[in-house]
């Protein structure tokens, strides 16, 4: 019975956002700096709404694009070479 209960509480959590997903707020957003790796953004915004991975024509290396969205925000990190190199955001939407 616990374990049933157990599992209930961690779906309804997952569902409202509540595990695995920071805060997305100006402050948090302040935090993400260039240079910081995915791990370190994830830390601090949690799990991206969307991400995407492509190669970098003639350059080389990879660009991968972590897009995070609530009701009033819409907020873009990218990353090249797994280090933020830009953030675009949006808090009214």
């Amino acid at each position: 019975m616990k374990i049933h209960l157990s599992l209930a509480l961690s779906f309804l959590l997952a569902g409202c956002g509540v595990l695995g997903s920071g805060p997305l707020t100006q402050a948090n957003l302040d935090k993400i700096h260039d240079d910081m790796s995915p791990t370190e953004v994830k830390a601090i915004l949690g799990e991206p709404s969307d991400s995407r991975s492509e190669p970098i024509p003639i350059v080389g290396g990879s660009q991968t694009v972590y897009t995070y969205r609530t009701d009033s925000a819409e907020v873009t990190i990218v990353f090249k070479n797994d280090l933020v190199k830009e953030k675009l955001g949006s808090f009214d939407r």
